[in-house]
């Protein structure tokens, strides 16, 4: 099935070279190459009658993606073997994005995204070359769940315009109440706000609303980012201190042990 796949794959990215713009009156059949005004190309291998995606829908997809020819990754190895996210919010490339709002449950297409829509000039790692073309040889979308709102929005006005006993009530008002159906209440959206706070130089609210959000909703990840917040401040033994308590927990954590060896310099050198 790959290998029928790939030579449609091959022959349609020929024609679409000839012929990309469709007339937005005419129906979108199977293999009819698509581009949109950004440089994102697909095609349908299969067109689905479920949900459509939009703002706040968690999508469960299986994805294969090409480099050159090559497939360097794929969902095989995942939980179901399914990539999920939340839709236009979960921290993804824009060629990513762009097509997954354009799709349905049920929907299969091979989606091609030039650079600029990838990871440009830096690529990323020893997986993807600088300046590669991203080629999803299989974008499949299994499960399209209802949208959702996010309960980061509510934490983040708190903190901006109140308090974080505010922030404190929001949460606990949300996450144990009859809103949790209403609202995504996973750990992306408690370390989103600590994000938009620390991006806006707010490093002191940041690692309040890090230190006891962090406990009340047991994230460590959070809790680790207030040991950063108070780096930031130049609050190094402070920091080693809320470190040290981390550590305890996960001993191994050889990123957690990196960060104690510099704030001890830091520290030391203050």
């Amino acid at each position: 099935m790959r290998t029928i796949y790939s030579i449609l794959f091959a022959a349609l990215l020929m024609m679409s070279a000839c012929n990309n713009k469709k007339s937005a009156n005419k129906e979108i059949a199977l293999g009819d190459t698509i581009q949109t005004s950004s440089g994102l190309k697909y095609f349908y291998l299969k067109k689905g009658e479920g949900r459509k995606v939009e703002t706040g829908c968690k999508v469960g997809a299986y994805l294969s993606l090409q480099v050159d020819g090559k497939v360097v990754w794929n969902t095989n190895e995942l939980p179901d073997s399914l990539f999920t996210y939340t839709a236009d919010y979960s921290r993804l490339i824009k060629g990513f994005t762009e097509i997954s709002m354009l799709l349905r449950e049920g929907d299969e297409v091979v989606a091609i995204l030039p650079d600029s829509l990838a990871y440009g000039s830096k690529g990323a790692g020893d997986v993807i070359p600088p300046n590669a073309t991203l080629v999803y040889d299989q974008f499949k979308v299994i499960k399209v769940d209802a949208p959702k709102k996010f309960l980061s929005d509510l934490l983040y006005a708190d903190m901006k315009e109140k308090s974080i006993e505010d922030a404190i009530a929001t949460y606990q008002r949300v996450v144990e109440g009859e809103e949790a159906k209403q609202y995504h209440t996973d750990s992306e959206q408690v370390n989103r706000v600590w994000e938009m706070l620390t991006k806006e130089n707010m490093h002191e609210k940041a690692a309040n609303y890090a230190a006891k959000i962090g406990e009340l909703a047991k994230d460590d990840r959070l809790k680790y980012r207030n040991v950063l917040s108070l780096e930031s401040m130049e609050e190094y033994l402070t920091a080693k201190e809320q470190l040290e308590i981390l550590l305890k927990s996960d001993p191994e954590n050889k990123m957690m042990q990196e960060k104690m060896i510099e704030l001890c310099k830091k520290h030391s050198d203050q």
